[in-house]
């Protein structure tokens, strides 16, 4: 996936640059830590590339990894790190919304270029909560590559009326991620007249929570809802299901919307029939989606299993396009390619483009894809036209 005529922009003419470097947040270690480490991952595929490619305006291009842990504290000292420490201009990666949230008024005070892959939280929907892209969508530095989370609970709206879903069970945890997405969810399955049954919030086990849900499902079983839905972070995921099993609560339906799934879980017999989002699988059959994998799994030794290793890929080759383009670390000469240039990534073609708030919004609800874990292999079951297998019926 080499793409030379930009990145050898630079040579053409004839300009001597200083290495470029950009700073990087990615929850390394922690509760969220298999999604972090895809993200590097990806960074790590994409960094290769570029620099084979020629690098950038020149030189080969720098990164650097701050662990934040997904934590506000953490996340706001590394971040002031790589800006007085480290003296970057440009800032990628980024995940857990509470940790974005904590880093509004540092952004503010430094205003790098920042180009975001998660912080989805908006407040579209919810009129009583200022999510980030209330806070930094209007600001010309700030690019954001993740859907928002309204995004996120649109793209499963046709997939939940297919399906013919009768009763939702929303479980959410209780933060800046699972509370707006909830009550976008709820609203728009109502609108379509699916009553939700039961609506709960929890914390999560990322922050701080036991990982003990027993007494919220045992209400979504008196309940007894076609679909369980919930919204939480990956290490959420197999203690939640595991439980759904030892108390013989069986939805229809199980439906789970993390950020990020645990690497390896496919493989956990409790999640036989589980269904979610991802952006990117390794069975696309798209060619980009093809070479991505082929090429990560020549780096890496497996495939990619999350697909936050192909934002961050896609994102850190955004950065080497717009800046080459631009020929210069100008703020304003790089803000002006990154909104104007279209992008290759494994899922096709992106640009950045006005969402509801935010001015530069990369990709959105057609991101999505829906998958069930089946006979320990994610497999895509909706829309039809990119369809792995057909959806297993569990109960």
């Amino acid at each position: 996936m080499r793409r030379l005529a930009v990145v050898l922009i630079a040579a053409v003419v004839g300009l001597a640059s200083a290495q470029v470097t950009i700073g990087i947040l990615a929850p390394l270690t922690g509760g969220s830590a298999g999604t972090g480490q895809a993200q590097k991952a990806g960074f790590e595929l994409a960094l290769a590339e570029i620099n084979a490619a020629g690098g950038v305006l020149g030189q080969p291009l720098r990164i650097i990894i701050e662990d934040d842990r997904a934590d506000p504290a953490t996340s706001v000292a590394a971040f002031e790190k790589l800006m007085t420490e480290d003296g970057v201009e440009f800032i990628a990666g980024g995940f857990a919304s509470g940790a974005t949230l904590a880093l509004v008024e540092s952004f503010r005070t430094f205003q790098p270029i920042v180009s975001w892959i998660g912080g989805a939280s908006s407040g579209i929907g919810n009129d009583d909560f200022e999510g980030i892209e209330e806070l930094l969508g209007e600001e010309e530095w700030f690019f954001h590559v993740h859907p928002w989370d309204y995004q996120n609970v649109e793209a499963t709206f046709g997939f939940i009326e297919d399906l013919g879903v009768g009763s939702v069970a929303l479980l959410h945890e209780d933060g800046a991620f699972g509370t707006p997405g909830a009550a976008g969810l709820e609203a728009g399955v109502e609108q379509m007249g699916i009553p939700v049954v039961l609506r709960e919030a929890f914390t999560s086990t990322l922050t701080g929570g036991t990982g003990d849900f027993r007494a919220t499902l045992s209400k979504v079983g008196a309940a007894n809802p076609d679909m369980l839905y919930w919204i939480g972070y990956d290490s959420d995921a197999q203690p939640l299901s595991s439980q759904l099993k030892e108390l013989g609560v069986a939805p229809a339906y199980v439906f789970g919307a993390p950020p990020g799934w645990p690497t390896g879980i496919e493989a956990a017999p409790e999640m036989e029939c589980v269904m979610g989002l991802i952006g990117y699988l390794p069975n696309l059959p798209n060619p980009e989606a093809v070479a991505f994998a082929n090429a990560y799994r020549e780096m890496h030794g497996a495939y990619p299993d999350n697909y936050m290793a192909a934002l961050a890929y896609a994102q850190l080759w955004s950065y080497a396009d717009a800046i080459n383009a631009a020929g210069t670390t100008d703020q304003a000469a790089v803000i002006e390619k990154l909104q104007t240039m279209t992008f290759r990534s494994p899922m096709g073609d992106w640009s950045f483009k006005p969402s509801v708030i935010a001015k530069h919004q990369g990709f959105g609800s057609d991101m999505w894809l829906v998958f069930q874990f089946q006979n320990g292999v994610r497999e895509i079951v909706w829309p039809a036209d990119r369809a792995t297998a057909p959806l297993a019926a569990c109960r």
